[in-house]
């Protein structure tokens, strides 16, 4: 019982899993159970549904009643005739059916409601390419954390070595107090960057976690490496790419804006013409006063025609056609910003990729650096002093290579977003 009523009162528990996704597969998983996209979906669904709403109104309309009429009078009393008429009670059941003919309105509002559609499945796309850069920028962050932390406790080992033998060398009288203490200065702030590490990298998992819609609790293991980001993507080809406009999601929902303040102008025109609409009604009568002389079949035939209403339509069609004008200039705007933003773009990986190349071989002359000042340390040959610069010019040059490996890879997805290639 005690084991049930545990199991009940965590349920988080029972559900807990443990996921290794590559890149691809991440991106894949977030597609699937996102919460954005989730919620993108229901989107289109109740778009779907405004197009059939819309669509609805064109279709036969059909609808029942019950009447039923009583007098205060039993009868109705003519003079001229000396006729008397009875005044009974009525009632009827009415069975209409009304199909519209023609009617601008509904035409433009179906056609509106297609448009809906086609920007909540646009915004959808735009939701999946931004939750795939989002899951890249944090699956790079944790593997470069990562493989931070290896740097880091590789370099901290060896300090602590070299810790040890000063103190050594202290008890023994070679060396000063002063190179102990330098010494141990430089494994605290080797330390403190280690923790910090260690909980920034709880922070990136815990940012993927939700972006592949998991519980906190989940155990998620990445097993793509640095190597395999750095060499998937050809810098130089991406370089090279073509940009068809076509393709950007964001001109696209731009061109529906466009085309949905169009059919908005329209839809205004549409309240100076004319509507047509025929109806067939059948009464079945239960009871029937002497005076009735209703039909039980009749068939209708309506025509409406505004003739005017005030200038309250000529105003509603001029605001219409302004703001169709004005999202004619927004959408200029954006094709410009579009092929202003390929530029910078394009100007920025270039730039990210010189950035890394010089890292790269930054990084290779720090370390050798400090191996050699070591070496040099442990013969006697280098101060404390010379240690904790090199060490620290090593962890700059080791942040400046991560910042560098991230900034390309974050230039390189922002690029191929724009391409419509991510």
């Amino acid at each position: 019982m005690f084991a049930t009523v545990q199991a009940q009162t965590n349920p988080q528990k029972e559900q807990k899993q443990s996921l290794s996704l590559s890149l691809d597969q991440a991106q894949q998983y977030a597609l699937e159970n996102n919460r954005t996209i989730k919620k993108a979906d229901i989107a289109i669904k109740q778009a779907e549904l405004f197009k059939w709403a819309a669509i609805s109104n064109f279709l036969p309309q059909g609808n029942a009643s019950y009447s039923y009429t009583g007098y205060f009078i039993d009868s109705i009393y003519i003079n001229a005739f000396h006729l008397s008429i009875p005044m009974t009670p009525s009632s009827s059941m009415n069975f209409q059916v009304t199909q519209s003919i023609f009617n601008l309105n509904y035409v433009v509002a179906i056609q509106l409601s297609k448009l809906g559609l086609q920007m909540s499945e646009n915004a959808m796309e735009q939701t999946e390419l931004s939750i795939k850069q989002s899951i890249n920028t944090s699956y790079y962050s944790i593997l470069l954390l990562e493989n931070n932390k290896q740097i880091l406790d590789k370099n901290l080992a060896n300090v602590h070595i070299l810790a040890k033998a000063v103190q050594s060398k202290v008890k023994v009288g070679i060396a000063e107090p002063t190179e102990a203490d330098q010494i141990e200065l430089t494994v605290a702030n080797l330390e403190n960057t280690l923790q910090s590490t260690e909980r920034n990298i709880e922070m990136a998992y815990n940012s993927m976690r939700f972006l592949l819609g998991l519980d906190v609790n989940d155990e998620l293991i990445l097993t793509g490496s640095l190597s395999d980001l750095t060499g998937n993507k050809n810098t130089l080809e991406l370089l090279v790419q073509p940009f068809e406009l076509d393709n950007n999601l964001d001109l696209k929902s731009s061109k529906l804006s466009l085309e949905m303040n169009r059919k908005q102008y329209q839809l205004s025109m549409a309240s100076l013409m004319p509507t047509f609409s025929a109806g067939f009604l059948h009464m079945e009568k239960f009871s029937q006063s002497a005076f009735d002389m209703a039909p039980k079949n009749s068939f209708s035939f309506s025509a409406s025609m505004p003739l005017f209403t005030g200038g309250r339509n000529a105003a509603n069609i001029r605001k219409a056609k302004l703001a169709y004008y004005s999202a004619q200039i927004d959408h200029d705007m954006a094709i410009d910003n579009l092929l202003i933003q390929e530029k910078q773009l394009r100007y920025n990986l270039k730039s990210m990729q010189e950035g890394f190349d010089i890292q790269k071989k930054n990084i290779e002359v720090s370390q050798r650096v400090f191996d050699n000042v070591t070496k040099k340390y442990e013969q006697g040959l280098s101060s404390s002093l010379e240690l904790t610069i090199a060490n620290n010019s090593l962890l700059t040059a080791q942040n400046n290579y991560i910042n560098s490996i991230m900034s390309l890879l974050n230039a390189q997805d922002a690029l191929q977003k724009l391409l419509g290639t991510l």
